[in-house]
């Protein structure tokens, strides 16, 4: 990878350490040993992984509150930015421009996360707590074409993520929950030219997007029988027909036609210039 973070957690597993686990990495991060407030700004990153396939622009493990922003990367063989963990959180990934990555694999996005482990910090709150803080992708351009899966993979359990005001092009689905993925918020994006535009998880939201799919009459999943704690709403839905294959119980999704081409980049402008 271009630039990588990983820090390390203690084996404690109560507040004077007289419980521990049998081996050095436990759950801990409250001794504060792991990179926090790192800003990574205004760097170019391209042709990357020519040996390492499995490499980033940016990757971080064990690490928190990073700044993530107005970075160029294309041209990559997995994904350009990587999450390898839910620890701490507190990360802002905005006003980037990621492209042509997934080059040489498939199962991932420009964006990967993963989540496995319960990690201990007291970002969120100040109090100890293995619920890390909310991070942010927001007001980024990605254009996720090659074999990407989503832009945003927020794979194998990921959670809290909100995924706000972006501009997504191509790749094969919108919102992504798996894996025991919860709490992925994706509000105000758009999302052009996708085969769905989001995946069912607990306590995900799907509000305000627009959604341009390459389906005929189709790109949305029913909304009538989701997880209890599951908010579908408000969404602008454009296929080939402009007709439902599904039926909708929540009417304020709408939709609609294509767009046009020209349209769909005043759009993106509109949406990106507004945050800049």
């Amino acid at each position: 990878s271009a630039m990588t973070a990983w820090g390390y957690t203690s084996e404690c597993l109560n507040e004077n350490c007289t419980l521990r686990t049998p081996y050095k990495m436990g759950p801990d991060g409250r001794t504060k040993e792991q990179p926090r407030f790192t800003t990574v700004s205004e760097n170019i990153v391209r042709e990357i992984g020519i040996w390492q396939k499995q490499s980033s622009f940016w990757f971080q493990a064990v690490t928190a509150q990073t700044h993530l922003v107005a970075n160029v990367h294309f041209n990559g063989p997995r994904a350009g930015i990587n999450f390898n963990d839910g620890f701490g959180g507190g990360d802002i990934i905005e006003k980037n421009l990621v492209l042509n990555c997934v080059r040489e694999s498939g199962d991932h996005g420009p964006w990967n996360s993963w989540d496995r482990v319960p990690y201990i910090t007291t970002i969120r709150n100040g109090q100890p707590s293995i619920r890390p803080k909310w991070r942010e992708i927001r007001n980024n351009l990605i254009l996720s074409v090659y074999s990407s899966q989503e832009a945003i993979d927020t794979d194998d359990g990921s959670a809290y993520y909100h995924t706000h005001d972006n501009f997504f092009a191509y790749a094969a689905h919108g919102l992504k929950s798996d894996f025991g993925g919860h709490h992925n918020h994706h509000t105000n994006n758009i999302y052009a030219y996708v085969a769905d535009c989001y995946g069912v998880g607990n306590n995900d939201w799907f509000l305000d997007n627009t959604c341009v799919t390459t389906s005929s009459n189709g790109g949305f999943m029913s909304d009538c029988n989701l997880p209890s704690t599951m908010v579908v709403g408000n969404n602008t839905v454009c296929n080939e027909k402009g007709q439902w294959s599904v039926k909708i119980c929540n009417t304020s999704n709408t939709v609609t036609g294509w767009p046009s081409d020209s349209q769909m980049i005043q759009w993106a402008k509109a949406k990106l210039r507004e945050k800049l």
